[in-house]
């Protein structure tokens, strides 16, 4: 509402200045009513904006805006004219800038630690009580899911979004079961117990909800064929509908409860009570229950008579009949026409409401799909990412095995060279061995031919002899050219 009231005072600068100065995907976290001192000593009306990205001063005719990451630090201190009023100061770059006339309250402090955290750490995504939807509730998944997106709500919020016991649960509820046709307060076969929940959409449901924990645990679910032909009875201010296995009470909303499963078919014994028998004190049948109520109620009438009727002096009882009906006839016309302004206020102000609500909404929603947009943009980063690695580490795994496959050929090239060497040193010992083999033979050979003279020699055909040949001697080659019996 504090909000609200900020907006309404400044629309046409905050309109001016969502057109002209903020940047359009820039998102406003806080604004608040404030005063700047400039060095002139003049002092400008205005307002002060947080969003995402910086600090706005707004006015009629100017504005000032300083981003998270040029601010040196900040201090906060109560002003010295009036102790219900603070004082901000921001250190950017050598230079102080002043804003006072800062009304001391939640929302102030809650802009002081938005603030003080966006100095820290700008890049940390904020929830606060101007961009949470407080149609849904911060239970814990909700908080968990913010924790693991890396969004931190603040502190006012985490206090303004606890609406108290009732309230949380049914919003929890509602979130579960979106198409819930009613959400109420009761138990089942057990004496009463807080924190039972009955849900009604396409099912019956029961919770148990743990205000503290901020869950909801599902204890049972029953079909709506389950409520054939119970027994319902509408007492005051809860209803019970029994069967063969037990009791469900419903805290409120009973006949609704019976309304919705008539419309599928299912029927109900009501059970008849005379009208007495539903007020308090009277249900059971018990004397002194009813005893006590009747003590109650008497002494509750005596007190109404009492406020009626002993206040009037004797002045207003020797008033005359006709001056009544003309003083009462005029109040009536005051009474119609201040309903009629009121109701036309009440109109106003609930268009306004609206119209306020529906921007909310669509900005909230904005958010959200820029939120969603984003998750998806650093998803397919990763996945990028991950599909790249696996490229990296795919062709070094081939490069590897390129060189593996390449050093075990040249591995066995080098032992096929090294074995076909081998091969001819060994075939190259045997020839040398062959023909040492043979030369020792020849010369086996020649030492054990002879002959007697150069006849013989011509009768066996190896005249002439060559020097070296088998049977070759030195009578054989008289004239020692080293060919015998050549004459």
């Amino acid at each position: 509402m504090s909000q609200k009231s900020v907006f309404n005072k400044h629309e046409k600068t905050l309109t001016y200045a969502r057109h002209a100065i903020i940047d359009q995907n820039d998102v406003v976290l806080k604004m608040i009513d404030a005063e700047f001192d400039k060095k002139s000593g003049k002092e400008v009306d205005g307002l002060l904006l947080l969003t995402e990205t910086q600090i706005i001063f707004i006015s009629k005719h100017e504005h000032q805006s300083f981003r998270y990451s040029d601010i040196n630090d900040m201090s906060v201190h109560p002003d010295g004219k009036d102790k219900n009023e603070l004082t901000l100061k921001l250190f950017v770059h050598g230079l102080t800038h002043i804003f006072d006339d800062i009304k001391k309250s939640d929302d102030s402090q809650e802009f002081f630690d938005i603030l003080e955290e966006k100095i820290i750490s700008p890049a940390q995504s904020l929830l606060t009580t101007v961009t949470h939807n407080f149609d849904t509730f911060l239970h814990a998944e909700c908080l968990d899911y913010l924790k693991q997106h890396g969004i931190k709500p603040t502190a006012f919020l985490m206090r303004r979004d606890d609406m108290g016991f009732s309230k949380n649960a049914k919003r929890l509820l509602n979130e579960k079961h979106p198409k819930a046709q009613l959400i109420v307060e009761g138990y089942y076969r057990d004496k009463e117990k807080k924190g039972n929940f009955i849900v009604v959409d396409n099912f019956v449901w029961l919770y148990q909800y743990d205000d503290k924990e901020r869950k909801a645990k599902k204890v049972q679910t029953w079909p709506f064929a389950y409520f054939e032909n119970n027994s319902v009875d509408h007492f005051a201010i809860k209803s019970e509908i029994t069967s063969s296995e037990g009791k469900l009470v419903l805290n409120g909303s009973g006949k609704q409860f019976v309304d919705i499963l008539a419309l599928t078919g299912i029927s109900f014994k009501m059970k008849k009570r005379k009208w007495y028998r539903k007020v308090v004190g009277y249900r059971s049948t018990k004397w002194w229950k009813a005893s006590i109520a009747s003590l109650f109620y008497l002494f509750l009438s005596f007190f109404i008579l009492g406020m009626i009727f002993g206040g009037k002096d004797e002045d207003s009882k020797a008033a005359t009949t006709s001056e009544k009906l003309a003083a009462a006839s005029k109040t009536d016309d005051k009474i119609q026409t201040e309903s009629k302004r009121l109701e036309e206020e009440k109109q106003k102000k609930a268009e306004a409401n609206r119209l306020a609500e529906e921007k909310r909404k669509q900005e909230a929603a904005r958010l959200a799909e820029e939120k969603r947009k984003k998750e998806a943009a650093r998803i397919a980063e990763e996945k990028r990412k991950q599909e790249e690695a696996a490229r990296i580490a795919e062709e070094k795994r081939k490069q590897e095995e390129a060189a593996r496959l390449a050093e075990e050929k040249r591995k066995q090239e080098e032992a096929a060279r090294l074995a076909e060497q081998k091969r001819k040193e060994e075939a190259a010992k045997k020839a040398a061995a062959q023909r040492e083999q043979e030369q020792a033979d020849s010369q086996n050979n020649a030492a054990n031919v002879y002959y007697k003279n150069c006849d013989a020699a011509r009768a066996a055909g190896a005249a002439p002899v060559h020097k070296g040949e088998p049977g070759y001697a030195k009578h054989l080659d008289r004239d020692g050219d080293g060919v015998g019996c050549d004459r």
